[in-house]
Order: C-alpha cells, then sequence, then structure tokens
C-alpha cells in the first residue's frame, strides 16, 4: 500500500504527555507518524513534508512560514483564541480536555488526513493513466459539462484543461447553436443513451476538429454516484478517419486499441488479431488460419451473465470467465459487433475483450465489507436481518447469545484481549451452528439463524454444549468468561423481523438473569 509519513511537531511543556497520548492512537494503515519536539526557534523543514505543528502558544504561529510550506498543518491548544490571529491553515481544540476526548479528536483529524492523502493519490493515479493514451479520455457530468479530460482530449480541441473543465460540447468543439442538431453532431444524443441504458455502448461519430471533419470510434459508459444513480459518463476516443477500408490501416486501428481485440468475416472465421488478444490469450497471428474462434470461446470461457443483444445496433455483450495457464481466473465482457458495409450487409464482425476482473473482484469485496463484521468476519447485523427476510415462509429459529462479563474483561484487560475474545466466540459458535448463519448483532452479541424446525431438546443440548466450550477455552485463557443462549422459533409466519429477534433477546437474558442469581461455581470456589 502507497503511504505517506506524517512528521508532528510538538511545541509546549506538555511534550511527553501529549506524544504519548497520540501514540494510543489508532492510526491508518496509509499512515506512518514521527514525533519531534519543537523548540523556540523554527527549524528549517523540507517542503515535501507532510507536517502537523501542535503549540499551546498562540504567539508560536506567527513564526510559522506557513506560505512558504504547503503541507504543513497546525493545532492551537487553547481556550477561547482570537480568531483573527489563526492561520488558515490552523485549527485549534480546546486546552484541556479529557485524554478520551483529545485521542478522539486526533484519531479523527488523521482519518481526515489519511482521506485527503488518499483522494490526492488517486487523482494522480487517474491523470498519469488516462495522460498516457494516445485516445481521447473525457468525464462529464449528467447535464454534459465536462469534469476531465486527458492531453489526446486537449490536443484535439486546441483547448487546455483549464479552458475546459466546466463548459459543454458546443464551446469546446466550437460548434454553433446552429450546427448541434445536425446528425454529425449526435454525440450529446449517445451520452444520454448511455445513461438511459446505464452500460458501455460503443458508437461511430462525426466531430469537427481544427483539421476538419474526423470520424471517430467512441466507448461511452455510466459514472455511478454512491448510492447508483448516473452522474455522468466516461468517454474513449479514437480517430479513425483514415483507417476506413485499407487493410495496413485496419492494423494500426486494431495494435492502438487498449483491449484484446479479433477481426472475423461473416461467418466469424478469424482474419486478424491485435498484439493484446495475442500476449492475453496465447494465440499467435501465424495460426489464425487454423483457429476456429467460436470453438476456441466455448471450450475456454464460461457464462458469468445474460447475453445482451442490441439487434439495433447489432452487437451482442456477455460477462464470461476464463481460467489462464498460471492458474488465475479473470473476467472479460466480451462484445461482438457487427461490421456493416455501405448497404448495411454484414461483412463482418469485431470481437473486443474488455477485462473486468478487478472491477469484479472490488464489487465483491464491496459487497463482503458490507455485510460482514470487520472484526470476527463473519456477517453483521444488516445482512443477518436480509436473510431473514429472504427467508420469510420457512421455518425459522433464532439463537441469540450474549458474553457474559464481556465489560469487565474489556475494562480490566484492554480492547485487544475484547477483541481476542469476540473472534474466538465466533469462530466456536460457527463451529456448533455449521449449517446456520452466523452474524455479530453488535458489542458482544451474537446471533444465528437455522432455516429448520429445530428439536427443542436438541437446542438446548447443543447451546450446554457451547457454552462449557466457550468457558473452557476461556478458563485456559485465565479469563472468567461465558456464554448467555436463547432462542425463538416461527413455524413461516413471521411477519415482523424486529419482534421476533428480541423474543431471542428476552430469552436469552431470561437465562442470564437466573445465572446471576444463581451463580456458577468456579474450581477455585470449590
Amino acid at each position: 500500500m502507497l503511504s505517506t509519513t506524517l512528521f508532528i511537531y510538538i511545541h509546549s511543556n506538555n511534550y511527553s504527555a501529549l506524544r504519548d497520548l497520540f501514540s494510543v492512537c489508532h492510526i491508518p494503515d496509509n499512515v506512518s507518524v514521527k514525533f519531534f519536539i519543537l523548540e523556540s526557534t523554527f527549524p528549517e523543514l523540507f517542503k515535501k513534508q507532510d507536517i502537523l505543528i501542535v503549540t499551546d502558544s498562540p504567539a508560536f504561529l506567527s513564526s510559522v512560514p506557513f506560505a512558504r510550506y504547503p503541507l504543513i498543518h497546525a493545532i492551537l491548544l487553547a481556550d477561547n483564541p482570537d480568531p483573527s490571529i489563526l492561520p488558515a491553515e490552523c485549527e485549534f481544540w480546546p486546552l484541556h480536555e479529557s485524554d478520551t476526548l483529545r485521542i478522539r479528536r486526533f484519531e479523527t483529524w488523521i482519518r481526515h488526513f489519511s482521506d485527503q492523502f488518499n483522494s490526492w493519490l488517486y487523482q494522480n493515479f487517474l491523470m498519469a493513466t488516462i495522460d498516457m493514451l494516445p485516445d481521447m479520455i473525457w468525464y462529464k457530468s449528467a447535464d454534459g459539462l465536462h469534469w476531465i479530460v486527458n492531453h489526446a482530449f486537449e490536443s484535439a480541441v486546441q483547448k487546455t484543461r483549464e479552458q475546459i473543465r466546466g463548459m459543454g460540447h458546443n464551446y469546446i468543439w466550437d460548434v454553433s447553436s446552429e450546427d448541434c442538431g445536425k446528425s454529425e453532431f449526435r454525440c450529446l444524443e449517445s451520452e444520454k443513451a448511455v445513461m438511459e441504458k446505464k452500460r458501455l455502448c460503443i458508437a461511430d461519430e462525426h466531430v469537427k476538429m481544427a483539421d476538419g471533419m474526423r470520424h471517430v470510434l467512441t466507448y461511452k459508459a455510466p459514472l455511478f454516484d454512491r448510492i447508483g444513480n448516473v452522474m455522468g459518463t466516461v468517454g474513449m476516443g479514437h480517430d479513425v478517419t483514415d483507417l476506413n477500408n485499407a487493410s495496413l490501416e485496419i492494423k494500426m486501428l486494431l495494435e492502438n486499441l487498449p483491449f484484446p481485440i479479433l477481426l472475423c468475416d461473416d461467418k466469424f472465421q478469424p482474419l486478424q488479431i491485435n498484439s493484446k488478444f495475442e500476449k492475453e490469450f496465447a494465440v499467435s497471428k501465424d495460426s489464425l488460419s487454423e483457429f476456429d474462434y467460436c470453438k476456441w470461446k466455448a471450450k475456454n470461457f464460461t457464462p458469468t451473465s445474460e447475453l445482451r443483444i442490441n439487434d439495433a445496433n447489432h452487437y451482442t455483450i456477455q460477462e464470461m470467465s476464463t481460467i489462464q495457464e498460471d492458474g488465475d481466473k479473470e473476467m472479460f465482457s466480451i462484445t461482438e459487433q457487427a461490421i456493416l458495409d455501405y448497404y448495411g450487409t454484414v461483412s463482418g464482425y469485431y470481437c473486443l475483450f474488455h477485462d473486468v476482473t478487478l472491477e469484479r473482484e472490488y464489487e465483491q469485496m464491496i459487497l463482503e465489507y458490507a455485510n460482514t463484521d470487520s472484526l470476527t468476519k463473519i456477517y453483521n447485523r444488516r445482512y443477518f436481518y436480509e436473510f431473514l427476510a429472504q427467508h420469510r415462509g420457512n421455518p425459522i429459529t433464532v439463537v441469540f447469545m450474549d458474553i457474559d462479563n464481556f465489560k469487565l474483561i474489556n475494562d480490566t484487560l484492554g480492547h485487544l484481549t475484547g477483541d481476542s475474545a469476540l473472534c474466538i466466540t465466533a469462530e466456536t459458535i460457527q463451529r456448533f451452528f455449521p449449517d446456520g448463519l452466523t452474524a455479530r448483532l453488535g458489542g458482544d452479541e451474537f446471533a444465528t439463524a437455522l432455516i429448520k424446525k429445530t428439536d427443542e431438546e436438541y437446542l438446548s443440548r447443543i447451546c450446554q454444549d457451547l457454552t462449557r466450550e466457550i468457558e473452557s477455552k476461556f478458563r485456559y485463557m485465565n479469563l472468567d468468561i461465558s456464554l448467555s443462549c436463547g432462542w425463538a422459533e416461527d413455524d413461516g409466519t413471521l411477519s415482523d423481523i424486529d419482534a421476533f429477534v428480541n423474543q431471542s433477546d428476552e430469552e436469552m437474558y431470561r437465562i442470564k438473569q437466573t445465572k446471576i442469581r444463581h451463580p456458577r461455581k468456579r474450581k477455585t470456589d470449590l
């Protein structure tokens, strides 16, 4: 993981206490921290360092050269400071507050610092990636205004990024409002179609550039916000004006496309492949006469989505997976686009392979993060309730479990020991209920859903065995920890999930109260 180092300079007579307090805070993985004591004179710092100055002296801030060091931040510890003396780069915290509040403030501050670093890092990744591509790349808002473009786009429209940002199609391409409605200026309509269909679309477009009308092959895809609404489009345009109807130029086109691509005749017999196809799939250009594309695809690729057919535009798209020679699984979105001649007859096909492996892995990762508890790695409350809702109409038993004495463990032995106890408990519950779905509902509360009718005597025995196992595990660790279990059953008429789960919770609480009234004897008490 790419990371940064934050140099924290503390200017205070309370240096050791502040350093020790900050040292116990949770630091994000992409940030490392180094502490220094700051004397009365300000040292010569490096401009490329991320620096945080913590001081309790308002007067000292006037000696900090904020203008010379753009990566400097400052925190003033003071009660009711004069806002007029605070630089814009400085925030202030109360001089006197509890350690708990100060730790919370610092963890919030450094989390924001980590987010800012990630934002800067990914912005640089994006710009470095799109600028090295020879094709035009652009990102636009849903109302057609440009956000980001690459160098190739700047060159095509003869305008800088600063001039392009926030501007619409007519200004950027020097198109009059009268011309915008003509057929050669239909790119705005294609972007509207992309947002409506919510998927990648490929189109031929004619665009007026500085050197005249150009024929551009465009790939456009929708951009989604965090809740799944379309917020704009991303596009890639490849100028193919001078590459039509010429074998050499077609080869040049294939080689410059950033995807593995195969060109076939009207019966899907391969004619040409580009180097990316050759390298990705270990298919030699010299053996194309013996290469059967349809059989090769059927043998090596497994569909992972429905086939989408666009009769109007004569193409199909389907996601498929394949196992590479090194054993890695890769996912491709395969587009098979018909090539029409002047009279509209299919004269061939190009088959484009878009690697979506990382996209699907990230989607799966996000799904796992959304459904699992980050500490114990079992399911979380949200997914547990969703699981119950999905199985309405079936007999369901919910076993509710709570760790006894957990708060005492946290308070006396610390959160690391408490976290370890939660993980051990989660693993043990899963082992005792292998055919159930176990989730951590929060804190030290767990629940298991069994989608079946369960014998009460059997369930009681399992819970007793589970409790003994938990007690045994933690007794070995010199921890006085037990587990309280309660359950509720539904015959398939479940209507109120909350009430159903609360019923199992109340039964567990009743059992816990019984334990409190009749505490178990430990071996040391015998």
